[in-house]
Parts: structure tokens; C-alpha cells; sequence
């Protein structure tokens, strides 16, 4: 059977690199032909669905890196992530000693409104014992439609017996906002994703930051997300009339620009990128380079800057088929080169990391912002204004696998079992306080050593002032949400967010590098 796939799959991809003289209809006719030929004259009986989802596999393999066959799980789970909202209760766990624990809830979820607690121990979901179960059957067990009932049985620290919770289900927005704060006069908000509603997430989160001088756009990290998104956010800070993106397909180009004054005109911007911003990230970050509205610091970014459309397929499973290329503003291209068919390559080419001295510019690819007519480059990313060189972290062997591993949420986990979530919360309101005034003593650090399996005389300074940075940002999450997280390791160990928020700070540097 195995052999005869094989086979299929080889044929399938000869019939569709065939020779010139076939039409296109031609070739689709022969594929069909094929099939029909299997399924009634072959000598067994072989079914006809895997053969064809492994020659759509192997076709797809032959195209773009971008371009993807999807299950019928993956494109729920696409879905599920454009559209920013599922329906479940709202929480976010690990599995700890084979138990569900509750990490943080979501605001204005079930679980908030039910009080459900940090570290509270979830051993039933609607009478069914979960203990020991995989964490994906945690999930399908806790989602389903809104408005539906589900039970949890609930051990909670300091209660003698279990609790019985009954939540009801509700659609569950997973905001694009992952962190937003200010630091002094500098707003700071992180997008994680370009779902749906970015746009006036971003925008409420801006307004609640209160009186700020500049803002810092943290993009790192995010792979982008809807086309439509990048479209809506990049258009608060443009003017009417700005082009936003192009696109050029097969035969039609798509021009995007602004129909109106954007609201955040005048504040000054620096758009933080890294090698894994991609897609919509270089979106925002090209349109705002080539109007010269902000300053784009960090790393070169990923370089993908193909269009695909979603297709569904009848049985639940999808292809996203590159229907174009988008161009930013000034009519750059950035997609950076790949070979038809080799991804492997592509997804490892390490030449996005590399400092911008040891990156050749192409005088071909040369390009001007529309502004101040500075020199920018297509073909390969967008290249920052600023690029912030950092030194790595040089972490142990050790440390990276105990950081792979979870090790710090499992540690948050039993440090909250000796500390409250309700005494810290009484003693430090906010993660701004916490982050002060909270000791983490050597006894709660050896929890974290224990579990890891690491030896203290064996760490760096570098590597001890990371575990302290992560072990607090870890707990203050749980106690105070994701946004906790964020403030606490940028401002104690993540030397890219400082370099950037100097920058932010300095009005003649941002003057100077939109000269």
C-alpha cells in the first residue's frame, strides 16, 4: 500500500509538470482519468481519499514555502485564530504531576466571572476524571457551543474538600494586545497576532495608557495574520491618501490607502521587529519606513511578503494557495528568495540574522521613502532604520532545555502554592508595585533549581539574572495577567526593549534618522 502511494504521489506530480503540448484542461483530464482507472479496474480495493490528499500534499511541496495543504483541525484552528474568539471558559493551564492547573483566566471570561483562581487543581470536567489525560482532550473537553453548561470539580488551597463549579460557555476573544503599559512617558503595546479585531484593540489600549510622549509598537515575534488587520492598524497612523500596501496577482493589482485621516497622527513612533516579524508585521512596519511616520528598530525582519487565500475544501480540509505578492508604499517587494519546491532551505536561511554590515544591498533593489526620500531596500525583509546589535544570552545547555520544558511555569506553580495569589495581590495591588518590591528569596529560586535540575555554582551572572527575570515575570502572569509578564522581563533583562525605549526617548535621534 505504502509503495503504491508512492507511486500515485510521483505520477500525480509528473501528470502536472507534463508536457507543453497538454492544456491545462488536458492535464486535469488525465489526473481524472487516473483516478477513475484505480478506483474501478485496479485489483484491490483501495480507497481513494488518502491517495488523493497525499498527491494535493506533494503538489502543494512543489509550490512557494507559503503555500499549505491544512487538515480539517488546522483550518478550524486557522479560523479560530482570524477570528480572535472560540467558545470555552476562558482559561489558560499546564498539566502539573499529571494534574490540570489553572495559570491565569481571561478577563471577562466564565472563569473570571466564576472566580476561578490561580493554581486552582481541575480534577473533572462535567463528572469525567482528567487527571493524567493529554492536554489537547483537556481542550476539546472544555470548548463547545455558547451558552452550554459545563461542570468543573475544582481542589482549591485551604479548602478541606473539592469544589463544584458550574460555568456556562462563552465565545472567548484571544486579543492580538499581548502587553500594554507605559514606562515614564514611553506607551509600550505589544501585538501577538493580526486577527480581526486588532485595529480597535489597539486603539482602546492606546487611549488607556493615558498622557504619553512617544510609543513603541512591539512586533516582534508576530507572524502575521490577516492581510485586512495589517490594513486597519497600519491606517491609524496614516494620513488620507497614504497607500498603505499593493498587491499584484495573475493579471490585477490592488492598491490599499488611507480614506481618511488615521487618529494617531502625531505621536512620535518606533516600530520594534526582529527576524521572526513576517507578513502583516512588514506590512505595518514597510508602510510606516516608507512614509517616514516612525522609526523601525531591531533586526531585519523574516521576509514574506506572498498573499494566500484560504480555499475549502468539501471535506473540512483547506489549502492556502499564494494568490499574490504585496508591495509596500514606496514599491518594494519584500519577499526574500526562495527555490520552488525547497522549503527546508528557505525556513533555515540564516541570513536574516546576520548584522546588517555582512548583508549585501542590491543597488537593483534600492528604493526611496516617499517623505524625506531616505534609501530603503526590497528583497529580503525590511531592514530596521536602527539595528539593535545585542549580545546573545549564551545559555547553558541545561537552562534552555529547563526554559523548552515549561520549567518555569511549573515552578510558578509550586512558589504559588506556598505564596498566595491572594496575599501577594494584598500586598503588591498591581504587578508595578510587585515588581519593586517582591523578593524572590533563595528558598523559592531552589524550588526552580530542583525542578530544572540545575546546579547553582554552574550558572553565569547573565544566566541567574535571566532565571530571576523569568521566574518573577512567570508568577506575576498568573497573579496578574500576560501584560505582567511583559513589564517585568522587559524591564529586568531584555536589552532590545531597553535600547528601544531610549530611542523612544530621544526626540532628536528619531528627528535625525527620518532625515
Amino acid at each position: 500500500m505504502k509503495r503504491l502511494v508512492i507511486l500515485i504521489v510521483g505520477l500525480v506530480a509528473t501528470c502536472l509538470s507534463a508536457s507543453a503540448q497538454l492544456s491545462q484542461q488536458q492535464q486535469i483530464q488525465k489526473l481524472n482519468y487516473l483516478y477513475q482507472q484505480i478506483r474501478n479496474n485496479y485489483v484491490d480495493d483501495v480507497p481513494l481519499e488518502p491517495l488523493v490528499e497525499e498527491a494535493i500534499i506533494a503538489t502543494i511541496k512543489e509550490l512557494d514555502p507559503h503555500s499549505s495543504y491544512l487538515t480539517r483541525e488546522e483550518m478550524s484552528a486557522l479560523r479560530t485564530r482570524l477570528s480572535g474568539e472560540f467558545a470555552g471558559v476562558g482559561i489558560r493551564y499546564l498539566m502539573h504531576n499529571d494534574t490540570l492547573v489553572v495559570r491565569t483566566t481571561l478577563a471577562n471570561s466564565p472563569a473570571e466571572r466564576a472566580k476561578i483562581l490561580p493554581n486552582d487543581r481541575i480534577i473533572s470536567i462535567d463528572n469525567r476524571t482528567i487527571i493524567a489525560i493529554p492536554a489537547d482532550s483537556v481542550a476539546t473537553l472544555l470548548r463547545g457551543k455558547p451558552n452550554t453548561d459545563v461542570s468543573l470539580g475544582v481542589i482549591r488551597r485551604g479548602n478541606d474538600k473539592p469544589l463544584s463549579i458550574t460555568l456556562k460557555r462563552d465565545n472567548i476573544e484571544s486579543s492580538a494586545i499581548s502587553a500594554a503599559f507605559s514606562l515614564g512617558d514611553i506607551g509600550y503595546i505589544s501585538v501577538s497576532t493580526f486577527s480581526k479585531p486588532v485595529a480597535s484593540e489597539f486603539y482602546s489600549a492606546y487611549k488607556a495608557l493615558g498622557d504619553i510622549e512617544s510609543l513603541i509598537v512591539d512586533l516582534r515575534d508576530n507572524a502575521g495574520g490577516a492581510i485586512t488587520s495589517a490594513i486597519d492598524l497600519t491606517g491609524l497612523f496614516l494620513r488620507k491618501g497614504d497607500v498603505i500596501v499593493s498587491t499584484e496577482g495573475r493579471g490585477n493589482t490592488t492598491i490599499y490607502d488611507k480614506k481618511k485621516d488615521g487618529p494617531l497622527l502625531d505621536i512620535p513612533l518606533v516600530v520594534l521587529i526582529n527576524e521572526n516579524s513576517a507578513s502583516a508585521s512588514e506590512i505595518f512596519a514597510g508602510a510606516i519606513q516608507d512614509h517616514d511616520r516612525g522609526v523601525v528598530v531591531g533586526h531585519t525582519s523574516f521576509g514574506k511578503g506572498l498573499v494566500q487565500r484560504v480555499l475549502d475544501l468539501k471535506d473540512g480540509s483547506g489549502v492556502c494557495l499564494t494568490i499574490a505578492r504585496y508591495k509596500t508604499p514606496s514599491g518594494r517587494v519584500i519577499q526574500r528568495p526562495y527555490s520552488m519546491g525547497d522549503r527546508e532551505e528557505y525556513m533555515h536561511d540564516t541570513m536574516r540574522y546576520m548584522h546588517p554590515d555582512s548583508i549585501p544591498y542590491d543597488d537593483e533593489l534600492l528604493f526611496r521613502t516617499l517623505k524625506r526620500s531616505r534609501k530603503v531596500y526590497g528583497g529580503g525583509g525590511i531592514t530596521p532604520d536602527i539595528y539593535i546589535d545585542i549580545d546573545g544570552v549564551e545559555l547553558s545547555p541545561a537552562l534552555i532545555k529547563a526554559y523548552n520544558e515549561s520549567k518555569f511555569e511549573h515552578a510558578a506553580i509550586d512558589i504559588l502554592d506556598r505564596v498566595s495569589t491572594e496575599s501577594i495581590i494584598k500586598q503588591w495591588p498591581t504587578y508595578k508595585a510587585f515588581n519593586d518590591k517582591f523578593l524572590l528569596s533563595s528558598e523559592l529560586k531552589e524550588i526552580f533549581y530542583h525542578n530544572a535540575e540545575i546546579e547553582v555554582e554552574t550558572l553565569s551572572d547573565r544566566e541567574r539574572e535571566f532565571i530571576e527575570a523569568m521566574l518573577l515575570a512567570t508568577i506575576a502572569e498568573s497573579v496578574y495577567g500576560e501584560h505582567a509578564r511583559h513589564y517585568i522581563y522587559d524591564i529586568r533583562f531584555d536589552r532590545m526593549m531597553r535600547q528601544a525605549m531610549a530611542i523612544a526617548n530621544d526626540e532628536e535621534l528619531i528627528r535625525n534618522t527620518l532625515l
